[in-house]
């Protein structure tokens, strides 16, 4: 009796916890569904136009939202959705589009031209890389519980707004935030920047990615212009902004140029790139707002067939006059050959790449250039790829029936970790070499943030003097040309490298100008120039003033944050200043606004036999996809030959 009573009770027990765990499991239900239904009942619907608000920032932000809206554009990682025409605020200065960020490629209900509701968290995004940048107001879609609700499909989109003059008087960096996410549509766009891309470095291959800039046709081509750039003045803390004003009272203020417009023709999912260089004329082309460096974006729509015409083609500089003779220097972007150098750790490239590259810088010296009697040469890897050049313009100039050059190379290496070096290609038909020297090799500073001794130069300075024989004469006429290849930009706005940067770059132009000042100092009559690619503006840009230390001319304290000392005394002429118009004062492009980093100054005595100076117009303004093409000259680099010509006689 006492086993079964014993047996009847455990029975019993079993009983309960069986009917404890159902409870359990009832309520742990009934609480997901509660919190279920609680978490959706919190996500308010909100109107796109209240969203993004007549700020930078939303309101909202943080918020978690349902917004109602037409998908009008898909991205890999998300999608933009706009409020129907019938259904807007009223408000012209709030935006009725908005990105909604899916972090994968949006499913099908959120297909272009259906009408759904999304729930979503408002964020502000700024990338990682561009911390002092405008903030894109998203809706962050998380899979757990945020989900897309398809109302009706095949709805019309909203009509694009038509971007006119009036979009960008104030001439705001935020100007076009009242239609960010929004459709919109150009007329008559002009390009001022060409489509970039992706190189291999190994084979030389480019692949489109699509981005250009432009402006609304009749706007002049945006070019750097002086000053503190307006977005790291912005977002500099109220302390370091009084600091600012009150040391450098002068210290202008560069508006960064807002009335470019960055094109991405190939980022909306199906788009197919436009391939266009400076200067072509775009007709008829929509998509969506966004944001990106720096640059209000418009994201062309996959099935926008605008129309392209003027694709301007590189032209020949004019022939020299039996009277002339001509100074090059170009940038020729990193070129490396196909044997291995133990020395240094270089790519390698393919024989087909380096011989595809030997073509087309070729065909650039000898039918574009004309042959200069010196080129200053940056970026190359060292003297036995620069003496492969000088054999391969000999040889092509002999093939094509012209006479043989006699171009003989000159290189001295560096410093430089990545193995580019600077050097001269001589033309010795005409030219006798008479002196070469590499000085400042040895020169070290203190790096201010790592507090080491450190080299002043990657690639020193290298010095040519040389003789060229008056035909007339026969007499030859001496000069000197110093190539150089300063610090680069990289690293000038960096919180954390910004101090070395800085500083590198001030020490490399006063130890330049005060070698020239002692030079000039011991022989007046020396004519002189210094080329080559000084990775800086040709005036004061705030921070420091590079080319003013290198001419004799610097800015004051007041003016600039890194002032340098007058250190040269005669000064020396930037033949950029001479350049008429002034629209054509640029070697390079970044980021949509053209500028000048490759410059040619020279001396009195040399200014006296100036016959002309200019940019032969071979990389800046082409897309980068030329550079596949080895039948053409355009893109064998990314900056334009800078090039003076000279007459024997003196001028007075």
């Amino acid at each position: 009796m006492v086993s079964r009573h014993l047996s009847l009770v455990s029975r019993q027990r079993d009983d309960v916890g069986g009917i404890c765990k159902l409870f359990r499991r009832c309520f742990l239900i009934l609480l997901a569904f509660c919190c279920l239904t609680f978490s959706v009942a919190a996500q308010k619907d909100r109107a796109i136009g209240d969203v993004q608000g007549e700020k930078n920032s939303s309101s909202y932000e943080k918020d978690s939202v349902r917004l109602t809206g037409i998908v009008t554009a898909r991205l890999k990682g998300g999608f933009f959705l706009q409020s129907p025409d019938d259904k807007t605020d009223g408000n012209p200065n709030t935006s009725e589009g908005i990105y909604v960020y899916t972090r994968s490629e949006p499913t099908g209900d959120a297909a272009i031209g259906n009408l759904i509701s999304v729930t979503g968290i408002v964020t502000e995004y700024r990338p990682k890389q561009e911390p002092q940048s405008l903030p894109i107001t998203e809706l962050s879609m998380y899979k757990d519980k945020d989900v897309i609700k398809v109302i009706s499909k095949t709805n019309a989109l909203p009509k694009p707004i038509i971007l006119s003059a009036d979009d960008f008087k104030s001439n705001k960096i935020d100007g076009l935030e009242k239609y960010e996410g929004m459709r919109v549509s150009v007329t008559e766009m002009t390009v001022v920047a060409p489509t970039n891309g992706r190189v291999n470095e190994k084979t030389g291959a480019s692949e489109s990615d699509g981005t250009f800039y432009g402006v609304l046709k009749g706007t002049p081509r945006p070019l750097r212009e002086p000053g503190y750039d307006i977005y790291d003045y912005s977002f500099l803390s109220d302390k370091e902004r009084e600091t600012l004003k009150k040391n450098t009272p002068k210290i202008a203020i560069f508006d960064h140029n807002p009335e470019r417009l960055r094109v991405e023709s190939a980022e909306q999912l199906g788009a197919q790139p436009i391939n266009a260089p400076a200067f072509a004329e775009i007709k008829n082309l929509t998509g969506v707002v966004h944001y990106a460096y720096r640059a209000y974006s418009i994201l062309v729509d996959a099935d926008n067939k605008p129309a392209v015409s003027n694709l301007v083609k590189a032209t020949p500089l004019p022939a020299l006059t039996a009277n002339q003779f001509s100074i090059a220097a170009t940038n020729v972007e990193r070129l490396f050959d196909d044997e291995d150098d133990p020395n240094i750790k270089e790519p390698l490239i393919t024989s087909e790449g380096f011989e595809k590259r030997l073509k087309k810088i070729s065909l650039a010296v000898r039918n574009y250039l004309q042959s200069p009697d010196v080129v200053g040469v940056i970026e190359m890897e060292n003297l036995a790829v620069l003496k492969k050049l000088a054999a391969r313009l000999n040889q092509d100039a002999e093939a094509s029936g012209k006479p043989n050059p006699k171009y003989e190379a000159y290189l001295v290496e560096g410093n430089d970790i990545g193995g580019i070096d600077s050097g001269f290609l001589v033309k010795s038909s005409r030219v006798e070499v008479l002196e070469t020297k590499q000085f400042g090799k040895d020169e070290k500073f203190q790096n201010p943030v790592s507090k080491s001794d450190v080299s002043l130069y990657d690639r020193p300075p290298f010095l040519l003097r040389a003789a060229i024989k008056d035909p007339k004469t026969n007499q030859p006429l001496e000069f000197t040309v110093i190539v150089n290849h300063l610090k680069s930009l990289r690293g000038y706005n960096d919180d954390k490298d910004a101090p070395f940067v800085r500083l590198k770059k001030k020490l490399q132009a006063e130890f330049l100008a005060k070698y020239v000042a002692e030079r000039l100092k011991t022989n007046p009559n020396e004519r002189l120039a210094l080329i080559g690619d000084l990775n800086a503006f040709q005036f004061n840009d705030g921070i420091t003033d590079i080319i003013g230390t290198l001419k004799g001319t610097p800015v004051g304290k007041d003016a600039v944050l890194n002032a340098s000392e007058d250190l040269l005394n005669p000064d020396l002429t930037n033949l950029v200043d001479l350049m008429k118009p002034a629209s054509q004062r640029y070697s390079y492009s970044f980021d949509g606004n053209a500028q000048v980093l490759d410059h040619f100054l020279i001396n009195d005595r040399l200014k006296k036999h100036l016959a002309g100076f200019g940019y032969a117009r071979l990389n800046a303004d082409f897309p980068e996809t030329y550079r596949n093409d080895d039948t053409r000259v355009e893109r064998f680099s990314d900056h334009d030959v800078a090039i003076g010509y000279f007459t024997f006689e003196e001028r007075k």
